[in-house]
C-alpha cells in the first residue's frame, strides 16, 4: 500500500496564493458599490414607514395582522421590530407555524400569535411609545424608521456579500486546476 504523500503545492505557492486572495478580496470589498446598500435602505425605509402608517404606529398591529403579514417585504419588517431581529426560520420555530401569505390569510389567530411574539423582544430602545402607551413624537416615529431601515438593509447587503463571496469561491474551486508538480 502506497502512504499519500501530501499537497502538491508548496508552503511558497500556498503564501502566494493567500497573498493572492487577500488582495481580491480588498479590492472587491472596496469596489462594493454604495448604492446596493442605499438603495435597500431607501425600499426599507419606505416599508418600515408603511408599516407604522397601517397599524398607527403599532398601536393596532394585532388587529391588521393578517393584511400586514401577508404582504412578504411587511412580514420582514415586522420581524425587525424585535431587539435583535428575529430570523424568518427563529420565528417558524417560536411560532410553530409556516409565514406563507396563503397561511396567514386563513389562519387570523396565526397572524396574531406571530404578532405577539415578535412583540415580546420589540425593541424599546425603537419604539419607546410603545410601552409607554402612548403616541410617538415626529422625531421618535423618524428615528425608528430610519435605525429599522439601516438594520434592514445592512442584513440584506451582508446576506447578499456572502452569496456572492460562496457562489465565486465555488466557480473558482471548480475551475482550479491543481498545480504540476516538477
Amino acid at each position: 500500500m502506497t502512504v499519500p504523500q501530501g499537497p502538491p503545492w508548496s508552503t511558497d505557492q500556498l503564501e502566494a496564493d493567500r497573498q493572492v486572495a487577500l488582495g481580491r478580496f480588498r479590492e472587491e470589498r472596496m469596489r462594493e458599490p454604495l448604492e446596493d446598500y442605499l438603495e435597500a435602505f431607501d425600499r426599507y425605509r419606505s416599508v418600515v414607514e408603511d408599516l407604522l402608517e397601517m397599524t398607527v404606529d403599532l398601536s393596532i398591529i394585532g388587529d391588521v395582522a393578517v393584511e400586514v403579514l401577508s404582504e412578504p417585504s411587511l412580514l420582514d419588517a415586522v420581524r425587525y421590530l424585535a431587539g435583535p431581529p428575529i430570523s424568518r426560520d427563529d420565528l417558524q420555530v417560536l411560532t410553530e407555524a409556516s409565514l406563507s401569505p396563503g397561511q396567514i390569510r386563513r389562519d387570523p389567530l396565526l397572524a396574531r400569535k406571530i404578532v405577539d411574539t415578535v412583540l415580546l423582544g420589540l425593541d424599546r430602545n425603537r419604539f419607546p411609545w410603545v410601552t409607554e402607551n402612548r403616541e410617538p413624537t415626529d422625531v421618535e416615529r423618524s428615528a425608528a424608521a430610519m435605525a429599522s431601515a439601516v438594520l434592514i438593509a445592512s442584513s440584506r447587503v451582508m446576506t447578499n456579500r456572502r452569496t456572492e463571496s460562496n457562489v465565486a469561491q465555488e466557480a473558482a474551486v471548480r475551475d482550479a486546476e491543481p498545480p504540476r508538480v516538477l
